[in-house]
């Protein structure tokens, strides 16, 4: 998750009837509100954290991991919007909330339904996955109330929640063992640890840039920065087929993220990313 920020100069401000009465106007509200660009950024961390810990077994408690980051992260975003609903409809009214082509009440039944559903999806997975997802939703659900405005604390939440997100990932292929029993090699769970690591401090600088967005004229420069996570991620991929044994896994899963990487930029000039 980025931090909330105007959409840039080159989105026009139009009236909520004028967008709202556009075919497929509906949708496109829903699309921009989910930030479709972000998103395509999120199953990247749960594959990578799964291969790095995994060394390129296959189980359906991945795909689990991947629904249930998809479904926090949209939370995650429609929460921030509905807490700033105030501030959007003085300063971004174009937005879907403010502009009425979403009603606040449907994005807040919605946001508590997928606050619900993603914990419930990891726990599908097992119980470590459920464990990681709800200090994930703790974390979200307090950048988006009370850490957001922070200099500090801002950037250091928002890099938190894509160092879970990864982890997350590795959480749903450790089984429950008893106590003194490991999961996965040692090797592989240090390449685990410095993945998110890496992960925490890249999201943190660029969430410390974008809270000067506008003031500094960097729109595009943090939009290709959030759209290079696609290509980080593949390293992460390539990582655990070189030195993990991930093998075939790890080289296909890097290809597909780094194919979606020109999708994202190409969506990224549809709906905006922050």
């Amino acid at each position: 998750m980025a931090s909330k920020l105007p959409g840039g100069a080159a989105q026009t401000i139009v009236a909520p009837m004028e967008v709202s009465t556009r075919p497929g106007g509906r949708w496109r509200a829903w699309l921009q509100l989910l930030r479709v660009p972000n998103l395509l950024t999120v199953p990247g961390d749960v594959l990578a954290g799964w291969l790095l810990t995994s060394g390129g077994h296959v189980q359906p408690a991945l795909l689990l991991a991947v629904a249930a980051s998809l479904v926090l992260y949209a939370f995650g975003l429609m929460s921030n919007d509905i807490v700033d609903f105030k501030v959007d409809a003085r300063e971004r009214p174009q937005r879907p909330l403010p502009s009425r082509r979403i009603s606040p009440v449907t994005a807040i039944v919605v946001a508590l339904t997928l606050g619900c559903v993603g914990p419930f999806l990891a726990w599908l997975a097992n119980v470590n996955a459920l464990d990681c997802a709800v200090v994930l939703f703790l974390v979200i659900v307090l950048y988006n109330t009370m850490m957001k405005d922070s200099a500090l604390f801002g950037p250091l939440m928002l890099g938190l929640c894509r160092g879970l997100n990864l982890l997350l990932g590795a959480a749903a292929f450790l089984p429950v063992l008893p106590a003194g029993q490991h999961g996965a090699p040692l090797a592989n769970m240090i390449g685990v640890g410095v993945a998110a690591v890496v992960l925490m401090l890249y999201i943190g600088i660029v969430s410390a840039l974008a809270q000067r967005e506008v003031e500094t004229g960097r729109a595009g420069l943090i939009g290709a920065l959030l759209r290079g996570l696609l290509p980080l991620q593949a390293v992460f991929c390539l990582c655990a087929s070189i030195f993990l044994g991930a093998g075939w896994l790890g080289w296909g899963a890097a290809a597909v993220l780094l194919a979606l990487w020109p999708v994202a930029g190409w969506l990224s000039k549809r709906f905006y990313m922050s």
